[in-house]
């Protein structure tokens, strides 16, 4: 049998430390079942979902990550879905779509744009977001799980009205489209 766990790492980026993490993983005789790793300013972070034979302990598997990255200075952390339930999930009520944003850059843009979207009981199942036009604008991408009784046409048309304050168009498309 393998036992799941969720682990996270964080380090200032360097060439080399995705190898050391997955050499380190074989060492173990783990099994990497889904991953997503971004580097943000110069800090490079990693999440997977990663299967280990039963008799290791995650405090075994944290140490052995460490140890194994030590010379990238890597924190790590690791979730037992076993023991720590995750939120509520919504895949098998939602349909996924790709929400684009774009305007200035303003204090306050993304509390506004992630209260709206909660509002609707819509889950942020993803993001990319980044600083345009030489700093005075944003780029943000976000794919989200609307639920199946909500109006995506909706949540645009909200989208847009509060984005006129910061000078903002929304755009969404069905995930699919992207196929």
């Amino acid at each position: 049998m393998a036992k799941e766990f969720i682990i996270t790492m964080t380090a200032a980026n360097r060439v080399g430390i995705l190898s050391a993490v997955t050499k380190s993983m074989s060492e173990l005789g783990a099994d990497l079942r889904e991953a997503s790793q971004t580097v943000v300013r110069g800090y490079f972070t990693m999440i997977f979902s990663a299967e280990f034979p039963d008799a290791l302990e995650s405090d075994l598997i944290r140490n052995h990550l460490q140890d194994s990255c030590r010379t990238f200075g890597i924190d790590v952390n690791i979730k037992d879905p076993a023991t720590e339930k995750p939120g509520e999930q919504t895949s098998e009520t939602s349909k996924l779509y790709s929400l684009r944003l774009g305007g200035d850059n303003q204090p306050g843009v993304l509390r506004e744009l992630s209260s709206v979207i909660s509002m609707q009981r819509i889950d942020i199942a993803g993001m990319h977001a980044v600083r345009a036009r030489m700093g005075a604008g944003f780029e943000m991408v976000m794919k989200i799980a609307v639920p199946t009784d909500s109006d995506v046409n909706r949540l645009l048309a909200e989208l847009n009205r509060i984005g006129k304050r910061f000078n903002m168009t929304a755009d969404i498309a069905d995930i699919a489209d992207y196929s």
